[in-house]
């Protein structure tokens, strides 16, 4: 892939949004440059051809050059003031809108990949590419309008005039500025490559960093200070000896351009001189040789020494994302969705069949199994039994290879997946909230809800007592990944806003886990009462939980073994009656 190409596109694609915008500032740059830096020149050098070859009196100044000198002034004036003032504000406009979509698009993105996408990288990394890649294109931007494009306008200018007055240096000045150019990007491609790196050990220096912060506790409960200390040094230094790398690479490419440019300075003199003396080449002429050549041997240094680099740091901070908004998501919606007909929750796995990933054993074959609407079922079994995997198949966090999936005989891969998602209320083992305030967490499952809604559910949740006992009470900030409460208080909350969601699907994955055995015997109620008239699926460890429900399902390496309710379960003195005998505490001993 061309990565370099992928990101021009990507660029491109945005900044065309705005074509207004686009136009008049590309429009404006050539006329700008034209009027303040090769008319004024052009004014001077003409006020020079006539001063070398008449005398004037002092009163003859104003009579004689003040149309020169108004012109000379409007020029700078509308270049200078106005020109790059229009410039710029329709620069800063352009890169606003364009860094505010590109937040947008790479968010969406984002959210669009699965749970596998995520897991196998670092938060920090993402965040950290995200931020370099509309870093690199306000670099990109203001690189071609306040460089790259002066500097193409310039050229053709100064070659256009130079050719009415000395057509063969003309001629020669834009071959030497057409191999300048040229030799730059193959002189600039290690410099590019090098750049590259550097942007990819950053962001693993940056993943470093947030992955150490965010499991801070671990660090110090481990008292790993000092192992994480030599870690992260040891990325810092990667990451240094790589920019030293690109710096040393830089340098010989300054000597290189440098050599150029002040190559063609000194022969710029030359051949002024050579006009005057053999070609009898006036003072305007000469004058304009040497000035216009100045210019564009500035222009062309600045193009190889800060364009370049600019350019070459622009793709190296894209491309790690540019590359990731190229990647399909795993789990796509069809292209024509149908409308969603779920109402009942009534659940069935047709035939199913599903391996994990880099798996050559497929943990579901030809699975078959259904829950009735409202019916509530338990599934229980040892770690690799496939409980998780089959809620995770039911919400479409991983798509089956086989068979198929109905909720109130609708195939859920025929839906949107945000449409299925909003008909059930899923309560993880590990419930994550947001660094927001409870209120806003609880309010999750529905933004819409009021304040009363909400502390209505915390109650239901047994989540009220200790949030009444913070100072800011429901305006109390959690820390990220809910770090300020413990786990038992993370679970009340997710089962609060699983309430609130009030969905026709329940999917509880070890929602009790984390709660002591009084909060539990407290909150079984709640939870019975929100099961009441919805379909509900609960994945348990502790089988106290689930005693008292209308179906348990016993998985054993993808299958289902034993079916039944509990009593019925127990006198069949089968596997589940095992795992009921061997419980200490109420959990399962693998």
């Amino acid at each position: 892939m061309n990565t370099t190409k992928e990101t021009l596109k990507y660029y491109w694609r945005h900044a065309s949004r705005y074509p207004r915008t686009l136009a008049i500032m590309y429009l404006t740059i050539p006329l700008t440059v034209l009027a303040g830096s090769y008319l004024t020149p052009l004014i001077t050098a003409n006020v020079l051809n006539r001063l070398s070859h008449h005398a004037y009196a002092p009163h003859d100044i104003l009579g004689s050059f003040g149309g020169d000198i108004i012109l000379y002034a409007v020029l700078q004036i509308g270049s200078g003031i106005v020109g790059w003032r229009i410039i710029d504000h329709y620069a800063w406009r352009l890169e606003g809108h364009v860094q505010r979509d590109i937040a947008r698009e790479v968010f969406g993105h984002l959210l669009g990949q699965s749970p596998n996408f995520h897991a196998n990288r670092f938060g920090g990394s993402l965040v950290s590419q995200t931020n370099k890649l509309m870093g690199s294109y306000i670099r990109f931007a203001d690189t071609t309008a306040f460089i790259v494009t002066p500097l193409f306008s310039g050229l053709i200018f100064a070659i256009i005039i130079l050719a009415t007055r000395a057509p063969l240096y003309a001629i020669i000045f834009a071959i030497f500025s057409i191999v300048y150019i040229a030799s730059a990007s193959f002189v600039t491609a290690p410099i590019r490559r090098e750049g590259a790196k550097q942007a990819a050990i950053e962001s693993v220096q940056t993943g470093s960093l947030a992955d150490a912060v965010t499991n801070v506790m671990a660090i110090k409960s481990f008292a790993s200070g000092d192992y994480e200390n030599e870690r992260f040094a040891r990325a810092t230094d990667k990451t240094h000896r790589q920019l030293i790398r690109v710096a040393r690479t830089h340098q010989k490419q300054q000597l290189y351009f440098s050599s150029m440019s002040n190559g063609i300075m000194a022969l710029s003199l030359l051949m002024a001189i050579v006009s005057a003396m053999v070609f009898n080449a006036d003072l305007a002429t000469v004058f304009l040789m040497v000035s216009y050549t100045s210019s564009i041997s500035n222009a062309l240094f600045q193009f190889s020494n800060n364009a370049l680099r600019n350019y070459n740091r622009s793709f190296g901070d894209a491309v790690d994302m540019i590359k990731i908004l190229l990647v399909e998501p795993e789990i796509k919606d069809p292209e024509h969705p149908e409308p969603v007909h779920i109402s009942r929750g009534k659940i069935a796995f047709e035939h199913v069949a599903f391996a994990h990933d880099g798996s050559n054993d497929a943990l579901f074959d030809n699975l078959s199994l259904s829950i009735k609407a409202g019916e509530k079922v338990g599934l229980v079994g040892h770690s690799g039994s496939g409980k998780t995997t089959f809620t995770r198949l039911l919400l479409r966090f991983s798509d089956i290879q086989g068979g198929h999936i109905t909720i109130d005989g609708q195939d859920i891969s025929r839906i949107t997946q945000v449409d299925l998602r909003r008909h059930i209320a899923y309560v993880p083992q590990e419930p994550i909230l947001f660094h927001r305030t409870l209120a806003e967490n609880i309010r999750y499952g529905d933004p819409a809800a009021s304040d009363q809604e909400v502390e209505a559910v915390a109650r239901l949740a047994h989540a009220d007592k200790f949030i009444n006992m913070l100072p800011e009470k429901y305006e109390t900030l959690v820390g990220e990944r809910g770090v300020k409460l413990s786990g038992g208080q993370r679970q009340r909350i997710a089962i609060a806003r699983a309430m609130l969601k009030n969905a026709p699907i329940l999917v509880l994955d070890e929602a009790t886990a984390a709660l002591d055995s009084e909060s539990e015997a407290l909150i079984q109620d709640a939870l019975w009462k929100l099961m009441e008239g919805r379909t509900a699926i609960v994945v348990a460890h502790r089988l106290s939980t689930i005693q008292k429900m209308d179906r348990i399902i016993v998985l054993e390496d993808g299958k289902v073994i034993e079916q039944g309710t509990h009593k019925v379960l127990l006198r069949a003195n089968g596997t589940y009656a095992k795992l009921w005998a061997r419980q200490s505490g109420g959990f399962i001993e693998d």
